[in-house]
């Protein structure tokens, strides 16, 4: 079960992509705007795992298919097609989190981490 400080860490990554996500041009495919969150921490969680963007692709049409969502699978790839780089830190601080999660490092530093990554980024 997930913790409240790992929900603010995934919150803070979907969040951060969220600014950068044009709900606009898709509210004609989706009637429920709460799913857009979904689709988003989907392909970041894709990405961020190694995922290739044809299996991001497949598995957020039948995960959404699943759910009672019928979109063509040729939308579904079109959302996807850029994001690998529009979420670009956020696909990275999702990468982290998960290394770090995995390394046994406390939640509440990785939330710091996290924060600084998407509100503080710095160029060295």
């Amino acid at each position: 079960m997930q913790t409240k400080t790992e929900f603010l860490i995934w919150d803070k990554i979907v969040n951060s992509a969220k600014q950068r996500f044009n709900y606009e041009e898709y509210l004609q495919y989706f009637s429920d705007s709460k799913i857009y969150d979904k689709i988003i921490l989907h392909i970041i969680v894709g990405f961020a795992s190694g995922e290739s963007h044809n299996t991001i692709s497949t598995n957020l049409h039948n995960e959404l298919t699943h759910i009672g969502i019928h979109v063509y699978e040729h939308v579904v790839d079109e959302i996807i097609s850029d994001k690998h780089v529009v979420f670009s830190a956020e696909i990275y601080a999702a990468y982290l989190t998960f290394s770090m999660l995995e390394d046994g490092d406390s939640e509440i530093e990785i939330l710091g981490y996290v924060t600084d990554l998407l509100e503080k980024p710095k160029v060295y």
